[in-house]
């Protein structure tokens, strides 16, 4: 368990009339966002605002599930925690998308996000967009966030003296909240130590100082003195946008109360992994409901009662798979109940076999 003094302060700077800015701190969550409104008149701050809410109560609503590794998309190569997040990152994007659709002043609104989650003794970091988040260790400053821009993504690939683009595409970003339906997040789990520094922030405080001044400020002062400082600095150097800054500080790592070796890796519950197409998308998740006739699937997507689905249903511990048709014969707020059509001798037997590793 991750002990962390933290701090967050926005600032609607110099030049702004409004601050289209958002933060969160929930400690108890152990989550830590900035989220950098954009759109006309208030639109920006209705989208930060929309984007750090949702993800919040999207968060909570999963680690208190029964089964709160069980989500639509669930990616084998990150931790359930990691899952979590990412999972939360895009039912935030769907909110904010849908809320745009749906209101004329908010037309073309969007938001960048940036989030720190703290799982056991590790961090997760997930963003979409700009706003980036630093990790101060023994003096040295690294950017943990993949920054979304023309320009950044541009010199990623660029080799050295390659094409170099203009001042406009500083800002120019490849990726953003709220924009369309689906929205990927870049997301990295890293290992934590006592010392750690992590800053969180908008671009209104990241151009106006280097890495490295941000990191010599947030090493000499506590996290809320640090803030204040930082935000202090950039409206000195212009002020030109909102500024938005979280630090958090590790002070301790400690296991959970009454945790042992076992309990902090528990063996976990047999479950057959599910992939399926509709004419939208493709989707995968994990259930335990399979019988030989049918399976139940947890899902919140739109997939209506009497839609067909293609689905290949497999067991990742022995590789045992099986390619079915089935029909959506019921809908629930949990999920959709499906009945599998026209299965062969071969499909039964392998259907019997996943059923016995329940």
């Amino acid at each position: 368990m991750i002990i962390a003094a933290s701090a967050g302060q926005t600032d609607v700077g110099k030049k702004r009339k409004g601050n289209e800015d958002s933060f969160l701190i929930d400690t108890d969550l152990g989550l830590y966002l900035v989220a950098d409104g954009m759109g006309g008149r208030k639109a920006g701050e209705v989208a930060s605002r929309l984007v750090v809410d949702t993800l919040q109560k999207t968060l909570h609503k999963l680690r208190a599930a029964d089964n709160p590794g069980q989500m639509v998309g669930f990616d084998r190569n990150l931790s359930t925690e990691a899952n979590q997040l990412v999972y939360s990152i895009r039912r935030a994007n769907l909110k904010t998308y849908d809320y745009a659709q749906h209101d004329e002043k908010c037309k073309g609104m969007g938001a960048t996000v940036s989030a720190v989650f703290f799982r056991d003794d590790q961090i997760v970091v997930s963003n979409v967009g700009d706003s980036p988040i630093f990790r101060v260790r023994a003096g040295a400053v690294e950017t943990v966030s993949t920054i979304h821009t023309v320009m950044a993504e541009q010199e990623s690939i660029a080799p050295e003296g390659g094409l170099k683009l203009g001042q406009q595409y500083l800002h120019m970003i490849t990726r953003a909240m709220g924009i369309s339906e689906t929205v990927n997040p870049d997301t990295r789990e890293l290992d934590c130590q006592v010392g750690d520094i992590l800053v969180i922030c908008s671009d209104g405080l990241s151009d106006k100082a280097f890495p490295e001044e941000i990191g010599e400020i947030v090493q000499r002062q506590a996290p809320e003195s640090a803030c204040h400082e930082l935000i202090q600095m950039a409206n000195e150097r212009g002020g030109d946008d909102n500024i938005t800054v979280v630090v958090l500080r590790i002070e301790g790592l400690e296991e959970r109360p009454g945790a042992t070796p076992e309990a902090r890796k528990p063996t976990p519950e047999p479950q057959v992994l599910v992939e399926y197409d509709t004419d939208d998308a493709s989707y995968s998740t994990f259930s335990r409901n399979l019988r030989i006739d049918g399976i139940f699937l947890e899902t919140s997507e739109p997939i209506s009662e009497g839609e067909s689905l293609m689905m290949n249903i497999s067991d990742p511990e022995n590789e045992t798979s099986v390619m079915v048709s089935g029909l959506v014969v019921g809908r629930s707020p949990k999920g959709i109940e499906i009945t599998f059509e026209d299965l062969t001798a071969v499909q039964l037997e392998t259907l019997k076999a996943l059923v016995r590793n329940l």
